[in-house]
């Protein structure tokens, strides 16, 4: 990444000093005159961090005409900078390993289940006279 941070080179990037611009131009007179030379440039410093929005690996932003309405998407893929709480993130990640497991706990039924209908219906019998009445079940109630 050629652009410097704030924090190393203390120069900001032309998209960062375009949006700092944008944001003391809407502060009152009043208010910003009444600021330290320290504190504006705390302002600045914060606004220039957080408008990193270039940051991504693919930014797709088409904008598409239907008659007099214009309608954009968005598709930004990169590295997730965002600063989540904690144990947010531990409840998040119990959650999604919970649903990851029970999804290939039934994808593994659904395949052993399909496996057994079809070799119940080839006439395959791995064990002489026992059967789950999987295919009884199914020949009566779904083929009929």
């Amino acid at each position: 990444m050629d652009e410097c941070t704030v924090d190393s080179c203390g120069k900001y990037t032309q998209i960062q000093q375009d949006v700092i611009d944008r944001v003391i131009t809407t502060i009152p007179t009043d208010v910003l005159n009444s600021l330290d030379h320290k504190q504006l440039t705390a302002i600045k410093k914060a606004v220039a961090i957080n408008s990193g929005y270039n940051d991504h690996y693919v930014d797709f932003r088409p904008v598409i005409g239907i008659g007099r309405w214009r309608y954009y998407a968005v598709f930004l893929l990169g590295k997730d900078r965002r600063k989540a709480p904690r144990n947010q993130m531990t409840i998040t990640t119990i959650i999604k390993a919970l649903q990851i497991v029970f999804g290939l706990l039934f994808l593994f039924i659904a395949a052993v289940l399909a496996l057994y209908l079809i070799k119940s219906a080839l006439g395959i019998d791995i064990f002489k006279h026992f059967s789950f009445g999987i295919w009884d079940y199914f020949r009566l109630h779904v083929l009929q």
